[in-house]
């Protein structure tokens, strides 16, 4: 090989050479391999959502067992009921007339009751409401009176200053089916004609004094509130409003009269949203 060759072969070798060099950076540098430490932060970040995954499927799975544990729980009990049910002959089955008659005597009775403590409802005020509100009130009545007769252990109830054929009387005829069959003392004369001063107790939210029953008897000064303030807190949320409807004070008198635990009464009659919590 002369000189020239020589040169020549030598230049193509330090091309080849020179072009397979770039090759090599070129794909080194379009390879995008994560660093060590990249590597370990992505390992760790896998980890953390591997361990979140896991926990929520735990979570899903105990949630998934404690339905199907309460499903289980559900059906003996209906399974149970069905068995005391099929248990009994037709005979000795109570109709729903014969429902309806029994709680209905039960409610004769303690209307005819002196002992029994009386909640008396003045209808005399109605003049200063508007329709949207008699309607309101209507409706309250109809509350009391579903959970008086649901009671074990139902109150006297008077409505006082309720004339028939007033607009508050229509509404509640309106309102309530079968009002005038309702098991309770309506009258068109006043309260105040009808119980001794000293034995009338109003509930009212201004009141500083608080109302308490002693042996069926309502004992306090002739204005009263109910003890909220004693026995329940403020749960942190809420609007803390004492202002009670009708059927949300007699809720709370009905419960204290059937147990005698201010706190369990209270917490029935008063809304969750009022936002009250047991001391």
């Amino acid at each position: 090989m002369d000189c020239k060759e020589e040169w020549l072969h030598g230049l193509m070798q330090g091309y080849w050479s020179s072009d397979t060099d770039e090759d090599e950076v070129s794909c080194n540098k379009d390879n995008d391999a994560p660093s060590p430490e990249e590597c370990n932060k992505l390992t760790r970040k896998s980890a953390r959502r591997l361990e979140r995954f896991e926990r929520s499927k735990k979570w899903k799975k105990m949630k998934q067992k404690e339905k199907q544990q309460l499903k289980e729980q559900q059906h003996k009990q209906l399974q149970h009921c069905e068995e005391q049910t099929d248990s009994l002959t037709k005979s000795d089955k109570p109709t729903k007339k014969e429902i309806k008659d029994m709680i209905n005597a039960k409610l004769d009775s303690v209307q005819r009751s002196e002992t029994i403590p009386k909640i008396c409802v003045d209808m005399g005020l109605t003049g200063f409401m508007s329709e949207k509100e008699i309607d309101r009130l209507a409706g309250q009545l109809r509350r009391l009176y579903g959970s008086n007769r649901r009671s074990p252990k139902p109150l006297h109830v008077t409505l006082t200053n309720l004339e028939p054929g007033s607009l508050v009387y229509q509404a509640c005829e309106r309102k309530n089916d079968g009002f005038r069959n309702y098991k309770v003392h309506m009258t068109s004369e006043s309260h105040l004609d009808m119980f001794p001063l000293e034995r009338i107790t109003y509930l009212t939210p201004d009141s500083e004094t608080e109302l308490y029953f002693t042996n069926g008897q309502s004992v306090g000064t002739n204005d009263c509130q109910t003890p909220i303030s004693e026995y329940l807190q403020h749960a942190g949320t809420g609007s803390y409003n004492k202002i009670l409807s009708i059927n949300q004070i007699f809720d709370i008198l009905l419960n204290f009269y059937l147990d005698g635990d201010w706190t369990s009464a209270l917490l029935a009659g008063i809304p969750r949203r009022k936002g009250f919590i047991p001391k």
